[in-house]
């Protein structure tokens, strides 16, 4: 009896040991535990969103359907949330959201895309008529079809470029599990976050692609354009043009490429220092925006000038 007693003694009498628990059972044991603190963080997270719709004064069945299924799942963040709220409470951010689902989320996950859509629009009106100034010269106002195509052209342009990056609330689920491999990649490759070197490397390629998508369209179009202009022009007055148009094909892929190897990159690196540096600043935050993307916006000038004496298109 004492012999047998002494092993019990040795181990104070207790329960057996985790360690001697059998293989297949510790890991139930860390999932229960996972799935006990994923649903109290999901309960707080519920919790905390009604708090948010009450001092909204929103109702959670006046949430579209796919938002309040987002804050169901735990899709949608609580500052996701109040940003939504923030849209609703604005006319003009309202109006903007209602264009679509792709800009209502894209929205929602940033606050501030509003406003660099508009300093990017203006950005690219000044130094579009300021380069249109220059060009055309007394001639500005006899050809002022061509510098309205023109600035239609460079906003439409800069709005899609800034889509392009901008990072989207995660409302719609992803129904495809390629689409949910893409869904799963940040913004932009330096966006903050827990991500693979893989997956940032995926992101930066996937942006260069879309990216030079819209290069090519964009300056296929207004090549396509201003040669139907200028084919107008020349039926009415009876003129050939002064000047010798590039040919459009070779134009847009020139432009394409610069796009998807320049202006990605140049883009990306700029939304980077934003997200790292504008939400330290406490003021001041629109004008420093302002002055990076216009520092932006003259070297892309710059080097677009050198690509495309390069490639032969100027």
């Amino acid at each position: 009896a004492s012999s047998a007693a002494a092993p019990a003694e040795r181990d104070g009498g207790a329960a057996p040991r985790r360690a001697s628990l059998p293989r297949n059972v510790r890991p139930s044991l860390g999932a229960a535990l996972a799935l006990r603190g994923g649903a109290r963080g999901h309960d707080m997270l519920q919790q905390q969103a009604k708090v948010a719709l009450q001092q909204a004064k929103v109702a959670r069945s006046a949430l579209p359907r796919d938002v309040s299924a987002a804050l169901s799942t735990g899709a949608l963040s609580l500052d996701e949330l109040r940003n939504y709220l923030a849209i609703r409470n604005s006319p003009f951010l309202r109006a903007l959201a209602a264009i679509s689902p792709f800009v209502r989320d894209r929205l929602i996950a940033n606050p501030r895309l509003a406003s660099v859509i508009a300093i990017e629009t203006l950005l690219g009106i000044a130094t579009l008529l300021a380069a249109e100034v220059g060009a055309r010269g007394d001639r500005l106002l006899a050809e002022v079809d061509f510098v309205v195509c023109d600035l239609a052209l460079v906003v439409a342009t800069n709005i899609a470029l800034v889509m392009a990056l901008s990072p989207a609330a995660r409302i719609c689920a992803p129904p495809s599990r390629g689409r949910s491999a893409v869904a799963s990649l940040p913004a932009t490759f330096l966006q903050p976050g827990a991500f693979s070197a893989a997956q940032r490397l995926a992101c930066f390629v996937i942006n260069a692609a879309r990216f030079g998508a819209i290069g090519i369209a964009s300056s296929a179009l207004g090549a396509s354009a201003t040669k139907a202009l200028v084919m107008a022009r020349e039926q009415i007055t009876g003129r050939a043009p002064d000047v010798q148009l590039a040919p459009v094909l070779s134009t847009a892929l020139a432009y394409g490429a610069f796009v998807a190897a320049s202006s990605s990159t140049r883009y990306q690196l700029v939304n980077a220092i934003e997200a790292s540096l504008l939400p330290r600043l406490p003021h001041g935050t629109g004008a420093l925006s302002a002055a990076l993307r216009l520092g932006n916006n003259y070297v892309g000038s710059l080097m677009w000038i050198w690509w495309a004496r390069a490639f032969g298109v100027q």
